[in-house]
C-alpha cells in the first residue's frame, strides 16, 4: 500500500471515529433533574386553620357543655388551651416555622401530590441545592387538601409576595390579633 493510500485509510478512519463519537454524544440522555417539593409553612397553617381539621369547633363545644354541667377544672382546662392554640397558630400563620403537625392527617393527599409532580420528597425549604436538583412550589397544593375557602386561598396565594414576620414580632402578638 502506498503512502497516500495510507494516509488516506488512516484520514478516512480519523473520519470515522470522529463522526461515531459525535453520534454518541448526540444520542447521550439528558441528565435528569431530581425534583423537590417546597411549601410556605403560612399557607399550611392558613388553610388548615379554616378546616374541619382545627379542633376550635370541637373546644368551643366542649367549653359550652363545661359551662352548662358547672365543670369547672374543663372550663379551666379549655380556657387555657384557646390561648396557647391561638399562639401557636400565629407562630405557624405569620411566621417560618414547621407545619408537620398540621400536614399529619393529610398525609395520603401529601404523596399523591408528590406522585403527581414527580417529586422525590416534600420539604418546608431547600437551603442550598445542586444543579441537578430542581426545586418545585407545592404550597398551592398542599394547602388545598384542606379545601380552604376563597378567603383562606386568596391570603395562601397573595402570601408569595409577602415576607415572613419575624419570631419576636410574632410573640408580641396578642391573642385577638
Amino acid at each position: 500500500m502506498s503512502l497516500h493510500n495510507s494516509a488516506i485509510s488512516c484520514a478516512l478512519g480519523l473520519l470515522v471515529g470522529i463522526a461515531a463519537i459525535a453520534h454518541s454524544n448526540a444520542r447521550a440522555p439528558v441528565e435528569k433533574k431530581i425534583r423537590i417539593g417546597v411549601y410556605d409553612p403560612r399557607a399550611i397553617a392558613i388553610a388548615w386553620a379554616g378546616s374541619d381539621f382545627n379542633p376550635v369547633k370541637v373546644k368551643r363545644a366542649e367549653l359550652d357543655a363545661a359551662k352548662k354541667s358547672g365543670d369547672e377544672a374543663k372550663i379551666k382546662e379549655l380556657l387555657a388551651w384557646g390561648p396557647v392554640h391561638q399562639r401557636l397558630l400565629h407562630f405557624q400563620g405569620f411566621g417560618h416555622v414547621p407545619v408537620g403537625d398540621l400536614l399529619l392527617p393529610v398525609k395520603t393527599g401529601v404523596m399523591q401530590v408528590e406522585k403527581a409532580k414527580g417529586l422525590v420528597a416534600i420539604a418546608m425549604e431547600c437551603d442550598e441545592v445542586t444543579t441537578n436538583v430542581q426545586v418545585v412550589d407545592v404550597s398551592e397544593e398542599l394547602a388545598g387538601l384542606f379545601v380552604p375557602a376563597e378567603k383562606a386561598h386568596k391570603i395562601v396565594v397573595s402570601l408569595q409576595n409577602a415576607k415572613p414576620l419575624g419570631l419576636i414580632e410574632i410573640a408580641d402578638l396578642k391573642d385577638n390579633d
